[in-house]
């Protein structure tokens, strides 16, 4: 699993850069699922045209990750980056912008056995330039 998660960095990490930050990226193993992850993804891009956005994730996908990794996968679920429930599920990631792992919860109407949290790059570059600029000070 540590190995699909690092992939999933680097293919957060690239899309973030060629398109631009998430609101969500996420790994989602439903309850009741046969060990099946949903990645869901939400950002202003992926609003603006859902049909190719779903498409360049899906190409990194394929291409990022191994045949195994790709049956460890369900589906790609796209939120509205405005969904209300976005900014709850952004304050269970840790103070160190790194994966949050998180167990039993509930989250767009479906019970959530366990979840990767995934901190938007950008942010995390952000957080560590703001840190750097509180020790100059």
């Amino acid at each position: 699993m540590n190995e699909l998660i690092q992939k999933m960095l680097k293919i957060e990490k690239y899309l973030v850069r060629q398109k631009g930050d998430f609101q969500l990226f996420a790994l989602f193993l439903r309850e009741g699922s046969p060990g099946k992850w949903d990645v869901l993804v939400s950002a202003k891009w992926i609003d603006a045209d859902k049909q190719q956005a779903l498409k360049i994730i899906t190409e990194q996908l394929t291409t990022q990750l191994n045949k195994d990794e790709l049956i460890s996968l369900s589906r790609v679920v796209v939120i509205n980056k405005d969904n209300e429930e976005i900014p709850a599920i952004n304050q269970l990631i840790s103070e160190k912008n790194q994966v949050t792992e998180i167990y039993e919860k509930h989250f767009f109407g479906l019970d959530i056995k366990q979840a990767f949290l995934i901190p938007s790059s950008r942010k995390k570059s952000r957080h560590k330039m703001s840190q750097r600029n509180e020790r100059k000070s």
